[in-house]
This record gives structure tokens, C-alpha cells and sequence, in this order.
């Protein structure tokens, strides 16, 4: 019998505890760059409405679902996810912008990849379902706005709520990116933002997983800075009308995660929250198949 290294434990409870927060913890990605997609999932691509041509994967049987994931993350990382619905759901799995196969755009905003969200929908159909996760549930909720998928799924969007996401720390985040490189900006989120421990974050320097956030982190920095333009509190969703699901990990952080879910399940007013048991920021990671049972269920109701 093997045992794992003390760097491949602490990753993993790094995932399954404070692998919360945000977006930064959502990125435990396997890859960053472009990964041919596996035999079963077959590559499209569709251009949204600023003219960047963008990609997603496709793959199995049924009524159409959108998924759109989070920062420092790609589309690959729902692949187990998606794999367990797939004989009774056809995935459109959106490679964001500026990722992988996808195009970026002349210049960044929210608005920009809201299109992104809107133009892969009208290609899965009028029937589909939308899922979004983290910085994706943002997308996702202001998409609902415009055009009312089938059913909503939101699994922890970071909206500001009592407080900014990142407030002061944002400016401190910025310039160490600016001047000491994405490597130092990255420290600064985890240290400012996600209230990493010291001996933690240092830890989990030495893995594969941070070598790869940083990476991701120069584009990390405007969706950053998107989430500190949006306006405090959930009144302007109240307008959204479809059945909708709220996801929230039991151990999930309570000011940036768990707050957001809670009032968003009093805003909108056809919404439920579900709780999903000893889970944080990372689901679709540490128990794919307890979020699978979850979605499914849902969309089945």
C-alpha cells in the first residue's frame, strides 16, 4: 500500500477545507493550456456577439445544458461532472474567453462575456438549462436577466453582499501583479483576500496547482476588478423569475460565499438553496458525483 506525499496531502485538504474561497480555489485545474478534449466530448464553435470566436465542448443525450465555469479554471475541470449526466443531458460546456481554444477580445468586461453566456444558450436551444459556478454563477445570473433559461443552477457566486469581494486588497493585488509579476499578486489574494494561513499558503506554493494559478492570474485580475464594479445587494435580480437552485458548500467560507447564496435564496422568487454536505468551493473536485446526483435531481424535478 502506497501512501501520499505530505505536498499531495496538503493539497488535497487545502481543496477540501479552505479550497473555498473564491475563484482562487475553484482553479484547482488539472491543465492551462488547450488539451485536446477526450473521444467523448466533440469541440464546436460559436461566435458571440462582439465577433470572437469562442469554443465549447459537447457531448451527450437529452435536454440541453449550458455549464460556464469559474475563474483560474477551465472547462475541462467539469469534464467528471458532465460525464456522469451525460446519458440523460447533451452538455454545452463553455471554454470562457481568453482561454484554452477560445479567443479574447479587444478589451475586458463583464458585459462582454454575459454575451459570450447568452450566444452559446441560443445555440443549445430554447429548452436549456444553465449552470454557473463562482465567477461563471455571475455570468450566468446576469444572463437569466436577459433571457430566462429553462432551469438555473448558481453554485456559489461571489456577489458582494455587507462588503466588497476584495475591497482594499484589490489595489495591493493590482500592483504587485503590475511590479513584481503574477506569482506575488497571487500571494497577495490568498494573504488579503482568502485569509490563507501563513504555513498553508507557503505549502501550497511548492505544488503544481499554484504554478498553474499563476498562470491563470493575469486574467484573474480583471474579473477581480469586474466583481468590484457591480453594485452592493441583489435588487436588481429580483427579476428573474426561473426555478433556480442555489449550491452551497457546508464548509464554504460565510462573508464571500455562504452570505451571497443565503440572500440570494430570499431574492429571487423562485429559488431554493441546497446545501451540499462536508463540500467548500470545489465540488465538482472533491465529490463529483454527490454534485452530479444534486444537479440531476434538480433538472428532473
Amino acid at each position: 500500500m502506497t501512501h501520499p506525499s505530505p505536498t499531495s496531502a496538503f493539497s488535497r485538504r487545502l481543496i477540501l477545507q479552505a479550497g473555498a474561497a473564491l475563484p482562487a480555489v475553484a482553479c484547482m485545474s488539472r491543465e492551462t493550456r488547450p488539451v485536446p478534449p477526450p473521444a467523448t466530448f466533440t469541440q464546436h464553435r460559436f461566435t458571440s456577439a462582439d465577433g470572437t470566436s469562442l469554443s465549447y465542448f459537447r457531448r451527450g443525450n437529452g435536454p440541453p445544458l449550458v455549464w460556464v465555469h469559474g475563474a483560474l479554471s477551465l472547462w475541462s475541470d467539469w469534464r467528471d461532472v458532465a460525464e456522469r449526466l451525460s446519458p440523460h443531458f447533451t452538455h454545452y460546456v463553455l471554454e470562457r474567453r481568453g482561454r484554452g481554444h477560445s479567443a479574447d477580445g479587444a478589451g475586458y468586461a463583464l458585459e462582454r462575456e454575459v454575451e459570450d453566456v447568452l450566444a452559446l444558450m441560443r445555440t443549445a436551444g430554447p429548452d436549456a438549462a444553465l449552470f454557473g459556478h463562482s465567477y461563471g454563477a455571475v455570468l450566468a445570473l446576469e444572463a437569466a436577466r436577459q433571457t430566462a433559461p429553462a432551469k438555473l443552477l448558481l453554485y456559489e457566486p461571489p456577489f458582494p453582499i455587507t462588503q466588497p469581494v476584495s475591497g482594499p486588497a484589490l489595489a495591493e493585488f493590482e500592483r504587485a501583479l503590475a511590479h513584481e509579476g503574477p506569482d506575488a499578486a497571487l500571494v497577495v489574494f490568498n494573504r488579503k483576500v482568502l485569509l490563507t494561513p501563513e504555513h498553508e499558503l507557503e505549502a501550497f506554493r511548492q505544488t503544481p496547482q499554484w504554478s498553474r494559478q499563476v498562470e491563470m492570474t493575469p486574467r484573474f485580475a480583471r474579473e477581480l476588478r469586474a466583481l468590484e464594479g457591480l453594485p452592493r445587494g441583489l435588487e436588481a435580480y429580483r427579476q428573474v423569475h426561473t426555478p433556480t437552485l442555489i449550491l452551497l458548500g457546508a464548509r464554504s467560507p460565510e462573508v464571500l460565499l455562504a452570505q451571497p447564496c443565503r440572500a440570494l435564496a430570499r431574492t429571487l422568487t423562485h429559488a431554493r438553496l441546497g446545501i451540499l454536505p462536508g463540500q467548500g468551493h470545489v465540488a465538482h473536485v472533491t465529490a463529483p458525483e454527490l454534485l452530479a446526483r444534486e444537479v440531476s435531481a434538480f433538472l428532473r424535478e
